[in-house]
């Protein structure tokens, strides 16, 4: 496992944060983001749907926790890659990308909590 290098998503929450992991005051809070691609293809429009684990520690976590972040709110997410390479079955390198969060924000969203009522 190693660090990759900076990266900046905009992106909706695919799951709802969790604390997964607390030792030593320390906590760890995980949460699942969908990232759809766009891009043109043989003169058609295209998009695929990536998803990404997301980690944070220490500040960020207790700021995610304290936060109402809901299944489809979109959010923003400054960190860096966490890159997992493992060999497969068949000799080819498989690659899991995860993003460990430094900074997490919600994003100002007319369509995320259209259904509530007030």
């Amino acid at each position: 496992m190693k660090l990759g290098g900076q990266v900046e998503f905009e992106a909706r929450i695919g799951s709802v944060p969790e604390l997964v992991n607390e030792m030593c005051g320390h906590k760890l809070v995980r949460f699942v983001i969908a990232s759809i691609d766009k891009y043109i293809k043989n003169n058609r429009y295209s998009q695929r749907t990536r998803w990404y684990t997301v980690n944070a520690l220490g500040d960020t976590a207790e700021t995610i926790l304290k936060s109402d972040m809901r299944i489809s709110d979109t959010v923003r997410i400054c960190g860096r890659w966490i890159i997992d390479e493992n060999r497969g079955v068949l000799g080819k390198n498989d690659y899991r990308y995860e993003i460990l969060a430094e900074d997490v924000s919600m994003v100002k969203d007319s369509y995320a909590r259209s259904y509530e009522v007030a």
